[in-house]
C-alpha cells in the first residue's frame, strides 16, 4: 500500500510539473498587459523567513495551478510553487524541490523569490553526502541577504565558512544575526575555539563585537592548567559581562573546568610488550616513561616513621606489566586497583583491555581504537565472568578518563596537506611506496586535499613504486619528463641536424610530496631535482613526512636531501626546549635508532600528560608542548599532535615553524 502511495505521489508530481512547464513556457515571454500589471501587485502570500507549512506539497502545487488558472498572476503562482518546494525540502524530499525549482526559476523575476529559490537549492545541496562545492558557491553568489531571508542566507554563508575553516569569519557572520539566545552564543563560542591563540589575540584587537567570547577564550588558554587562577580570572570576567548571555550561560566545558578534581596518582601501571619481537620498542617507551617520572618526581606527602620521629617522603609508584606475558584477564586483575594505566601499545590488546577494565580506571592508551570506549558503550559490553569484580559496582563508580595517544602517520599526512594548501599550491603531485604506511599517508593526503583545497585546485596526481627500479620510471612518467624525451627522440629521427634539447617537465606542478623511507628519499630527491627543467621560472618545493628523515644522516645524505621541507616531532628537530634531556639520552643510548627515539618521546609525553589530563579532556582547546608535538585531546578522546616543520640545507636542518 505504501509503495502504491509513493508511486501515485510521484505520478502526481510529474503531472503537476508538466502542467507548470507548459504554463511557464507558454506565458513566460509573452505576458498579457493584465498579467504584467498583476505581477507588480503585492503578493497574496507573505514572504516568510522560514514558513510554517502545515499542508502537503501536493496541496501547494494544486493551489499554484488553481490560482494561476483563475488569475494568470505569475507572482502568486511562483509563491505557491516555492511553498511546494519548501514543503518537499522540509519532508526530506529535496529531489522534488530541485525539480520544481529547475523548471520555475528561469521564469521568476521577483528578487526575493529568486533569493528564496537559491536558498532552498543550497540548503538541499548541504544535505547531500558529497557536497558539490562549485555548485554550492554558485548558489551562494545568487543570494543577497539584504533583499530577503537574511537569517537563512547567513546560515548558509556560515556553513560555507566553517567548511573552509574560516572560523573567525564564521563567528562574525553569526554575530550579524545574533539575538542573544544561549544557542547562538554557544555557536559563536565553539567557532572561535577552533582558532589558535595568536589569532584570538589579533581578533581581540579588531573585533569589539566579539569581545566577550574572545576574552573568555584567551582566559581559558592562559589559565586552563591552573584551576585556582582560572576561577579567579573567570570571576573577574563575569563581573565585567554580568548580563551577557555567555556569562549567564557558560559553555559546558568551562563550567566543568571550574570544578575539576586532580587525578589521584599514587599508583600508575605501564602496560608494554617487554619481551618478544616488540621488546625493543616497549623498552624504549619504558625508558621514556622513567625519564619523565624522575624529571617530574614530587612527593605525595610526608610520612612519619620510627620512634625517633624521623620521616620520609612518599612518592608515586610506577609499576610495569609485560603484555606478552600476562593475559588480558591477568592485566585487568593486576591493574584494577591502580589510579591510572598507560598502555597497552598494540591496538588489539588495547581494545580488549579497555573494554574489560573497570569503568573507573583512567587509561592513556598508546594506540587508537576503532571506537573510543565511553560510559554508554561500556554499559553495553558484557565481559566474561572472569573480569567481573564482585567487590566493586560499575554502576556506582565515577567513569575514568580514557584517551588514546598514537604516533599516527595519517595525522602527519593531514598536516602536510594543510601546510601545502596554505602556500597557495593548486597542483601538487604525490609520490609514494605502493603499500604500507606510506600508501595510507598518500591516500590520506589526497583525501584531505580534496576537502580543504581551493575550488580551482586539481586532485593531486599519484605515482607509486614497488622498488628502487620502478621509482625513477614512476616519477618521470608523472612529471611528463619521459614524454618530453620521446618527443626529442622523434625530432632527432626526422632531421640530420644536431639537436640541443633539454627534457621539460609539466609546468602546472607547484608542489611535490614524498612518502618514503629515508633511504628511498635519498634516491628520490636527486631524481626530482634532475627531472625539473632548468627553464622553469619557479622553484617547485618538495615536502616529506618524518618517515623521510633520520638524525643519523651523513653530510653527503643531507646534500642529497637539500631543500626538502618535512614535518617531525620537536624531539627530532633542532631548537626544542628539552636539550638537557636530549644530551642525557644520547649519552646513555648513543646511536639509537630513529624509531626508538620517537618511541622514547612517546613514553615521556604519555607520562607527562597525567598531571594535565583532566584539563586537556575537559577543555579541548588547550594544548601542551611535548617532545612529540603540541598536544591536545579532541572530543573523541584522541590525543592530537601539531608538528613543527624542518628544512634540510646543505649541511644541517633548520626549524621553520610550529603551527
Amino acid at each position: 500500500m505504501k509503495a502504491t502511495m509513493v508511486k501515485l505521489n510521484s505520478l502526481k508530481l510529474t503531472f503537476a510539473l508538466g502542467f507548470i512547464s507548459l504554463c511557464l513556457i507558454g506565458c513566460g515571454s509573452t505576458s498579457s498587459p493584465k498579467s504584467q500589471a498583476q505581477s507588480n501587485r503585492a503578493p497574496l502570500v507573505q514572504v516568510e523567513e522560514q514558513p510554517i507549512l502545515e499542508q502537503s506539497p501536493d496541496y501547494y502545487l494544486d493551489e499554484a495551478q488553481r490560482l494561476y488558472a483563475q488569475s494568470q498572476d505569475e507572482m502568486v503562482r511562483n509563491q505557491w510553487l516555492l511553498r511546494a518546494a519548501e514543503a518537499y525540502k522540509q519532508q526530506q524530499g529535496c529531489q522534488q524541490s530541485k525539480k520544481i525549482l529547475q523548471i520555475s526559476l528561469p521564469f521568476i523575476q521577483d528578487s526575493s523569490l529568486r533569493n528564496q529559490a537559491h536558498i532552498i537549492l543550497a540548503e538541499c545541496l548541504l544535505q547531500t553526502p558529497t557536497l558539490d562545492e562549485n555548485l554550492f558557491e554558485q548558489y551562494l553568489s545568487q543570494i543577497d541577504p539584504n533583499i530577503s531571508h537574511q537569517n537563512r542566507a547567513t546560515q548558509l554563508k556560515i556553513a560555507w565558512q566553517m567548511r573552509k575553516g574560516r572560523w573567525l569569519n564564521a563567528a562574525k557572520s553569526m554575530l550579524s544575526i545574533y539575538d542573544g539566545t544561549p544557542i547562538q552564543s554557544e555557536q559563536i563560542w565553539y567557532a572561535l575555539q577552533r582558532l589558535p591563540t595568536e589569532s584570538l589575540q589579533t581578533a581581540s584587537l579588531q573585533s569589539s563585537g566579539l569581545a566577550p567570547w574572545l576574552q573568555l577564550s584567551l582566559i581559558i588558554r592562559e589559565y586552563g592548567f591552573e584551576p585556582d587562577a582560572l576561577k579567579l580570572a573567570i570571576s573577574e570576567w563575569q563581573s565585567r559581562y554580568n548580563e551577557h548571555t555567555l556569562s549567564v550561560f557558560l559553555p559546558q566545558e568551562v563550567s566543568l573546568a571550574l570544578n575539576l578534581v586532580p587525578l589521584k596518582q599514587q599508583r600508575t601501571g605501564i602496560l608494554l610488550p617487554l619481551t618478544g619481537r616488540l621488546a625493543a620498542q616497549g623498552l624504549a617507551i619504558k625508558e621514556g616513561v622513567l625519564a619523565a617520572y624522575f624529571q617530574q618526581k614530587k612527593p605525595l606527602q610526608f610520612q612519619p616513621s620510627g620512634s625517633d620521629n624521623l620521616g620520609e617522603m612518599e612518592y608515586p609508584q610506577v609499576e610495569f606489566f609485560d603484555t606478552n606475558v600476562l593475559s588480558i584477564a591477568q592485566l585487568v586483575e593486576a591493574t584494577k586497583s591502580l589510579d591510572i594505566v598507560i598502555g597497552p601499545l598494540m591496538k588489539d590488546t588495547l581494545t580488549e583491555f579497555a573494554a574489560n577494565a573497570p569503568r573507573s580506571l583512567n587509561i592513556i592508551g598508546l594506540n587508537r581504537i576503532e571506537q573510543t570506549i565511553t560510559e554508554a558503550t561500556l554499559d553495553d559490553i558484557s565481559p566474561p565472568q572472569e573480569f567481573v569484580d564482585d567487590t566493586l559496582s560499575d554502576e556506582t563508580d565515577v567513569p575514568g578518563l580514557r584517551v588514546f595517544f598514537a604516533l599516527s602517520p595519517e595525522d602527519e599526512a593531514v598536516q602536510l596537506a594543510q601546510k601545502v594548501a596554505s602556500t597557495g599550491a593548486r597542483s601538487p603531485i604525490v609520490i609514494s611506496q605502493e603499500t604500507g604506511a606510506a600508501k595510507r599517508m598518500a591516500d590520506t593526503f589526497i583525501m584531505t586535499w580534496k576537502q580543504i583545497a581551493d575550488k580551482d585546485s586539481g586532485e593531486p596526481s599519484l605515482a607509486t613504486y614497488i622498488d628502487n627500479k620502478s621509482m625513477r620510471s614512476s616519477l618521470t612518467s608523472l612529471l611528463d619528463v619521459e614524454q618530453s624525451r620521446q618527443r626529442i627522440r622523434q625530432l632527432e629521427s626526422v632531421t640530420s641536424n644536431q639537436l640541443h634539447a633539454v627534457p621539460r617537465n609539466r609546468r602546472d606542478i607547484d608542489a611535490i610530496i614524498l612518502f618514503a623511507t629515508p633511504e628511498q628519499t635519498e634516491l628520490l630527491n636527486p631524481i626530482v631535482e634532475a627531472s625539473l627543467s632548468p627553464f622553469n621560472d619557479k622553484t617547485v618545493p618538495v615536502y616529506a613526512s618524518s618517515r623521510s628523515y633520520s638524525q643519523n644522516f651523513s653530510n653527503n645524505s643531507l646534500r642529497d636531501l637539500r631543500n626538502i621541507t618535512f614535518t617531525d616531532m620537536p624531539w627530532m628537530l633542532p631548537g626544542h626546549n628539552f636539550m638537557l634531556l636530549q644530551q642525557e639520552s644520547e649519552e646513555i643510548w648513543p646511536g639509537r635508532d630513529d624509531t626508538l627515539k620517537r618511541l622514547f618521546a612517546l613514553g615521556f609525553d604519555a607520562f607527562s600528560l597525567v598531571d594535565d589530563l583532566p584539563s586537556l579532556v575537559t577543555l579541548p582547546q588547550l594544548s601542551k608542548a611535548g617532545l612529540t608535538g603540541k598536544l591536545s585531546v579532541d572530543q573523541q578522546g584522541n590525543v592530537n599532535r601539531v608538528l613543527p616543520f624542518g628544512k634540510i640545507t646543505e649541511q644541517d636542518v633548520i626549524l621553520i615553524a610550529m603551527d
